[in-house]
């Protein structure tokens, strides 16, 4: 990698840090992780009253 690369790599994981530390990208994350986790539940739940018909 080269020099410019490199800085450029860490200027931008420098910017990454700030912004996960921010209580908004927090609740978004976790507002994400609900989301998903819910709908992949919901699906097992669909596929199970499926099989037992």
């Amino acid at each position: 990698m080269s020099r410019v690369a490199k800085e450029t790599a860490a200027e931008r994981l420098e910017e990454l840090k700030k912004e996960v530390n921010t209580a908004e990208y927090i609740e978004t994350a976790v507002d994400r992780i609900s989301w998903v986790l819910s709908s992949e539940i919901s699906e097992m739940q669909d596929r199970n009253e499926r099989r037992q018909g």
